[in-house]
């Protein structure tokens, strides 16, 4: 019978599973640039739904919890309280800075002269900055991190309080006013703020409170497979993982009660009035079918038919419906890579080298996706094999450059 593995040992399922995602990203980064490619590839954050591309992130917010936990619980072992949490806000607050150099310059707005530096114009860079601006996958690792420091190293049962704590607070301040702060919609903290009319993405400022979630199960996991067989923590996994799909969809289903074309529903632009407390009295009169959400990678109705609310698949305020049905959907695939790596005996390589050195990778791949891109037209004319080949071409060299350093034992690590 396998053992579950020791607290020092490399646990080859999640650096498969970390390798997947990695090449997951690859594949839903350079195809959402192509109208070529199907749509369930791709982000749709003005029309949210759980497409193959919203699974990604949460995945790595999912193997982020897990490393997190692994490494926490060592360190804490080998140098104690005072070096391993600062080695950890460290660490964060580099990966923070890694993302405001890889992507400053194509999402902020420039100074492009003298007269613009005003104190206005100061506070409308820093503002937009801090509300939209700075939320790529690594700052939200990093802040993420920093948020959990306070329950990282504690008890299981502690941890799932947290998350339970963190599923509340971000249902309350949508409620209260983050819907609207993330869609630039009138609320009284932009009109504080002096950025109306200023949208966010990925959650903005709050978000990380909605990404806790996933990096919570995260930790979660890594002290299912650490504590038992692989066998048993793969049933385990499988079956939180249902528990999370059902209830992530269910919420989703909320999101029905706003179909315009059964009820009036009140609304700004293309935003609910009320997006946080649904409008339960459209459910009567209405067919139990009618009620059933979309299923998550099908296209649901337009937004002129269903209106955004916090009860969508909503990756852009990363709403519970979204966060729950992800987590779920991280645990299953990972549970699979359970059976398959240490139960049995698969280790894919191109896995293997992504995900043993996913910050070189990440960092790696945008350079050679925006190469590649000058030659790929993202027109839907482009020919499917000529879009094909681009990504085997852009998957190609990057997997050479992080297997050159895989060779040469150089691992970039913070």
């Amino acid at each position: 019978m396998n053992s579950a593995p020791s607290s020092t040992a490399r646990i080859t399922s999640m650096d498969q599973f970390r390798g997947y995602t990695v090449a997951g990203m690859f594949l839903v980064n350079f195809v959402g640039k192509l109208a070529v490619f199907p749509e369930v590839l791709k982000h749709h954050n003005g029309h949210p739904y759980f497409s193959y591309a919203d699974s990604i992130m949460p995945s790595f917010m999912f193997a982020a919890g897990f490393s997190y936990r692994l490494t926490i619980l060592r360190r804490l072992a080998q140098q104690g309280a005072a070096r391993t949490y600062r080695h950890v806000l460290v660490r964060s607050l580099a990966l923070v800075l890694i993302s405001l150099v890889m992507y400053m310059h194509g999402d902020v707005e420039e100074f492009k002269k003298w007269a613009q530096m005003t104190p206005k114009g100061i506070w409308k860079f820093v503002g937009t900055l801090l509300k939209a601006n700075l939320w790529e996958v690594l700052a939200i690792i990093g802040v993420t991190q920093i948020l959990l420091i306070p329950v990282i190293a504690a008890s299981f049962r502690v941890r799932t309080i947290a998350l339970v704590a963190c599923a509340v607070t971000h249902l309350a301040i949508s409620y209260w006013f983050n819907f609207f702060f993330v869609y630039g919609k009138p609320n009284w903290l932009d009109k504080l703020l002096r950025l109306t009319g200023e949208s966010a993405w990925d959650g903005g400022f709050f978000g990380p409170i909605g990404w806790a979630i996933p990096m919570l199960f995260g930790t979660l996991a890594y002290d299912v497979v650490s504590t038992r067989t692989p066998r048993s923590a793969a049933g385990r996994l499988l079956g939180w993982a249902l528990i999370l799909l059902i209830v992530g969809y269910a919420l989703n289903c909320l999101g029905t009660l706003y179909d315009t074309d059964k009820a009036s529903v009140p609304r700004i632009g293309d935003v609910a009035a009320s997006p946080v407390m649904p409008p339960f009295g459209n459910a009567q009169g209405r067919s139990l079918e009618s009620l059933f959400a979309t299923p998550p990678f099908m296209v649901p109705p337009p937004i002129d038919l269903r209106i955004h609310s916090y009860w969508s698949m909503n990756k852009k305020v990363v709403s519970l419906p979204f966060t729950l049905f992800s987590s779920g959907f991280a645990l299953a695939v990972y549970a699979l890579f359970v059976m398959m790596c240490d139960v049995g005996p698969l280790q894919i390589g191109v896995f293997r080298t992504f995900g043993q050195n996913p910050l070189a990778a990440y960092i790696i791949h945008h350079s050679v996706e925006g190469a590649v891109l000058t030659v790929v037209p993202g027109d839907a004319l482009t020919p499917l094999w000529y879009g094909l080949a681009g990504l085997a071409v852009f998957f190609g060299i990057t997997y050479l450059f992080v297997r050159f350093l895989e060779k040469h034992k150089i691992y970039l690590r913070l």
